[in-house]
């Protein structure tokens, strides 16, 4: 995710007194995210939202916390988005394979709309 889609259209930030902080955020999250999976891939938009949702949760609970205070966890939102992109393949996101599963066609629709794509 760059800087200028983070600031103004997730985060809503006008300013750009924190830019260096953003950039370092962004960094840290990508980071974190390849740590945690063993991989980071450029231009998906999973890992941008995740990298997104990182970088919020940073900025928003700067500071450090002790184990159980509210801001000190990474949210479920996050681990359950990290949980999808490890168990699925880097090739399957970048190439969008699967969008005819997120229509949730039934089984009929399914087989006459690959009838129409072969033709």
């Amino acid at each position: 995710m760059e800087l200028k889609t983070l600031k103004y259209e997730y985060l809503k930030i006008d300013t750009d007194q924190d830019d260096a902080l953003l950039k370092t955020l962004i960094t840290a999250a990508k980071g974190y995210i390849k740590n945690g999976i063993g991989r980071y891939v450029e231009g998906n938009a999973q890992y941008a939202l995740v990298t997104g949702m990182l970088v919020a949760h940073w900025y928003e609970n700067r500071g450090v916390y002790e184990s159980g205070v509210s801001g000190s966890s990474i949210p479920f939102t996050i681990r359950d988005q990290l949980t999808q992109l490890r168990y699925v393949e880097a090739e399957e996101h970048e190439e969008d394979k699967r969008v005819e599963s997120s229509l949730n066609l039934s089984s009929k629709e399914k087989g006459t709309r690959r009838r129409a794509e072969l033709e």
